[in-house]
């Protein structure tokens, strides 16, 4: 049996992160979707500080005895949203490493796309999911919600870690590892600077590219003719 997820708050108390029971019928999915719809609006228009569970319930026309049947408190609402943001985020990343689109051979504007391309499509997934904007700045500044977003880093970490190995096994690994973590969590780092500064995206986000691609073909070991061999062959 899986030991529940608790997590220290502001205070020195423990904080009770899981869900209480998944919903199984269509009734019981569609009071906890509505949960954490409700969730990301009010997150948007009073704040962390302010929402409360009293509060989701009235919005939501739910009695608390309906809301906390799933949830203990909002934290565990928020790690919901949180989760479910950042696996919507991953998912997004998983595809591309799969089809070899994170390749850092071939020619540097080409990697560099690629990169810029998957960075926009991840801003975009996690901010498609109930309150998905609001809940990426809240996991920034409460410290119950951190583990979500370590989580993710780790997994995302892991998976390009094996490919790039498996690639290139000449690389020492720990270089490798530390990499790959920084990598990605300088990729969230980016769309969150992004979502604080619109007018400076499309900057931000190429320049983000460019040192990203160019730090790991170093690494790597991608020299100019290797990466320039296929488009002269043909």
């Amino acid at each position: 049996m899986a030991r529940p997820r608790r997590a220290k708050s502001g205070s020195d108390q423990d904080v009770e992160l899981n869900t209480k029971l998944a919903p199984s019928q269509d009734r019981s999915k569609v009071t906890f979707e509505i949960i954490l719809k409700v969730a990301g609006e009010l997150l948007g228009e009073v704040g962390i500080e302010r929402l409360s569970t009293n509060m989701i319930c009235e919005r939501a026309g739910l009695t608390p005895p309906a809301l906390y049947r799933y949830f203990p408190n909002k934290y565990a609402i928020l790690r919901e949203m949180g989760d479910r943001a950042m696996k919507a985020e991953d998912r997004v990343v998983f595809r591309s490493i799969a089809t070899g689109q994170l390749g850092f051979d071939g020619p540097l504007e080409q990697v560099v796309e690629h990169r810029l391309d998957l960075l926009t499509k991840v801003r975009r997934a996690a901010r498609r999911v109930p309150g998905g904007e609001w809940i990426l700045r809240v996991m920034r500044a409460v410290p119950v919600l951190q583990e979500v977003r370590i989580g993710s880093t780790q997994a995302v970490s892991d998976v390009l870690f094996a490919k790039l190995h498996a690639q290139y096994p000449g690389v020492d690994e720990t270089r490798l590892r530390a990499a790959t973590l920084l990598s990605t969590a300088l990729g969230s780092a980016t769309n969150d600077l992004i979502s604080d500064m619109p007018e400076w995206g499309d900057e931000i986000g190429r320049e983000y590219a460019n040192m990203v691609s160019l730090y790991y073909r170093n690494l790597l070991g991608v020299t100019v003719e290797a990466a320039t061999g296929d488009e002269k062959a043909s």
